[in-house]
C-alpha cells in the first residue's frame, strides 16, 4: 500500500512538472493513439496525453543535446585549423627572422673578433644562454604549479642574473683554458676585475 502511495505520488510529481511545462507543447486528443475505452475514461486520456507530451519533451532535449554535441565538435574543428594556421604562420616568420635571432646576430659579431679569443665569447655566450634556460624552466615550473606571477618572474630574475664577480671569475678561467693566459697573472686581478694599485 505505501508503496502504490509512493509510486503514486512520483507520478504526481512528474504529472505537475509536465502540466507546467505543456503549454509549450500543446497536444490535440486526436494525436494520442489510444483505444476507444480509454479515450472514454478522461482520467485516463489526461494521463495518457501527459505521457506522450512527456515523450515529446524528452525527444527535444535529446535533439538539443546532439546540436549542442555537433556544435562543439564544429568549435573543435575550428579552434584545430586556427591554431594549425598560426603554428604555420609562426614557423614561416621564424625561418624569415631565424638570422636575427640571438644565436645568429651574436655568431656574426664573434666571427669580426680574432680567431683565438672567439671561443672565449663563444663559452660565455653559452653560460649565459643556459642561464636564461634554468630561468625559464623554473618560472614555468612556478606558473604551472598554481605560484604567483610575481613570484614566478622574481624567480626568473634571480636565476638568469649574473653578477660581476661571476663573471670575471668566469673570464680568467675562459682566458686560461683558450687563450693560455698565465694562471699567476689572471689571479693578480681582484674580485671586480681590477689590478691591485702600487703606491710609486
Amino acid at each position: 500500500m505505501a508503496r502504490n502511495l509512493i509510486v503514486c505520488s512520483a507520478l504526481l510529481g512528474f504529472f505537475v512538472i509536465i502540466g507546467t511545462i505543456a503549454p509549450s507543447f500543446a497536444m490535440e486528443d486526436s494525436e494520442i493513439k489510444a483505444s476507444e475505452q480509454i479515450k472514454k475514461n478522461p482520467a485516463m486520456m489526461e494521463m495518457l496525453k501527459k505521457i506522450e507530451l512527456s515523450k515529446k519533451i524528452l525527444a527535444e532535449m535529446q535533439q538539443k543535446k546532439v546540436r549542442v554535441d555537433q556544435n562543439a565538435i564544429k568549435l573543435q574543428e575550428i579552434r584545430n585549423t586556427v591554431k594549425a594556421s598560426l603554428d604555420q604562420q609562426m614557423s614561416k616568420m621564424n625561418n624569415e627572422f631565424e638570422q636575427f635571432s640571438a644565436q645568429n646576430a651574436f655568431a656574426r659579431f664573434v666571427q669580426a673578433k680574432p680567431t683565438e679569443v672567439q671561443p672565449i665569447y663563444k663559452s660565455m655566450f653559452d653560460y649565459q644562454q643556459a642561464k636564461i634556460s634554468s630561468a625559464k624552466a623554473e618560472r614555468d615550473r612556478i606558473l604551472s604549479s598554481g605560484g604567483k606571477s610575481q613570484d614566478a618572474w622574481s624567480a626568473y630574475y634571480k636565476i638568469s642574473a649574473t653578477s660581476k664577480v661571476s663573471l670575471v671569475q668566469l673570464n680568467k678561467a675562459l682566458n686560461i683554458k683558450f687563450v693560455s693566459a698565465n694562471e699567476a697573472t689572471q689571479n693578480t686581478f681582484d674580485e671586480k676585475g681590477k689590478l691591485p694599485r702600487t703606491s710609486d
